[in-house]
């Protein structure tokens, strides 16, 4: 059936391809509709489309899906749904362990399940969980998505579904130490003091010891939680591990909890396009990081083509006209409503913002 845009409500399914100006859709058939969908509905002046109801697309949906060790997922397919859910939950739990509560691995793994087997063969949604993040409840965010671009990673890297589990548990926890940090440090809204720089610095260790001894959990994940701020030249904390001390579990998490950080809007900094991030950690961080895992990142988030619209940093939407080879961060954007392309390459200025379709 026909409905108008500004009627829509999330949870509808489109029941054919949305077209704007170009040859690809904006958004494809069977796509089961958010708030961010309407939005870009309504960007396009798009006034109505076709949609129905989703009951009859949760079948194909969960086909779609890994197995669950939860029912959640059958009950609930919507990604944002599942991931501000996982957020109020880790909240929680993060809570639980400020008061002294042992870390509940069987909680955590209910939060984050659900939304891998969303999240995990779609690489424009791992580059819009820094859109879902709140500045007050960065934390929280940021547990959540480094586990899922951990496990993202993981399974570019071709790990078994049980490692890309445990991985995505990994990034989850590895600011579980955090909690037994002063709240009036990390939701400081100024630059920290050298003593407490100091304090900040040892909760890798306290994460490290709150999950020693738990069953369920891989020795891998413990030291990805106690190595996730060590760098390959030897100049993380907290003990400067390097090189081939490093455990593979560690260098995803780094990735994935650096690539977050820097794209999520913070108490005392505003976010950054994903597109700056990757070439900041490309060229400026260059020897810090596994350098195969960070181009897997790159390469599976500019995995651009020709068509493709965007919007940049400065608001600007428009469509990729060529793709330079040689810096895939930076192609031609012909910009909608105006005779103007954008050669990125020339304009170090602007980055692109986000992917539209």
């Amino acid at each position: 059936m026909k409905v108008l845009v500004h009627n829509l409500n999330p949870g509808v399914v489109l029941t054919s391809d949305v077209f704007s100006l170009t040859s690809r859709p904006i958004i494809t058939r069977d796509t089961e509709l958010t708030e961010e969908h309407i939005e870009v509905l309504k960007a396009f002046s798009i006034t109505e489309v076709e949609v129905k109801s989703p009951k009859s697309a949760a079948k194909k949906q969960k086909d779609e899906y890994m197995t669950s060790s939860t029912t959640n997922t059958e009950q609930n397919t919507d990604f944002h749904s599942l991931y501000k859910k996982a957020v109020i939950q880790y909240k929680k739990q993060f809570e639980n362990w400020q008061a002294g509560t042992a870390v509940d691995l069987y909680q955590v793994r209910l939060e984050i399940v659900p939304l891998l087997e969303i999240a995990l063969d779609k690489p424009k949604t791992i580059l819009s969980l820094h859109h879902f993040s709140e500045a007050q409840h960065y934390i929280y965010h940021h547990a959540v998505s480094v586990g899922l671009i951990s496990s993202f990673l993981a399974k570019k890297l071709s790990y078994s579904k049980g490692d890309i589990i445990q991985l995505g548990l990994a990034g989850a926890l590895i600011d579980c130490g955090m909690s037994k940090i002063q709240p009036r440090i990390f939701n400081k809204r100024d630059n920290l003091t050298q003593s407490e720089y100091e304090e900040v610095k040892q909760h890798p260790i306290l994460g490290y010891k709150m999950l020693k001894g738990l069953t369920g959990i891989k020795e891998s994940v413990l030291l990805s939680v106690l190595q996730h701020h060590e760098r390959e030249d030897g100049s993380g904390y907290p003990l400067g591990t390097k090189g081939s001390q490093l455990n593979q579990y560690s260098r995803i998490a780094a990735i994935a909890d650096v690539f977050h950080a820097m794209t999520s809007e913070r108490i005392y900094r505003t976010k950054q396009s994903p597109f700056k991030v990757l070439e900041q950690m490309q060229m400026d961080q260059f020897g810090k990081f596994d350098t195969k895992i960070l181009n897997i990142l790159v390469n599976e988030l500019t995995a651009f083509s020709v068509g493709t619209k965007v919007e940049l940093t400065n608001g600007q939407v428009g469509e990729i006209v060529f793709i330079d080879p040689q810096s895939h961060t930076r192609p031609m954007v012909k910009i909608d409503g105006v005779d103007e392309i954008i050669a990125l390459t020339k304009r170090t200025d602007l980055y692109i913002e986000t992917i539209l379709t």
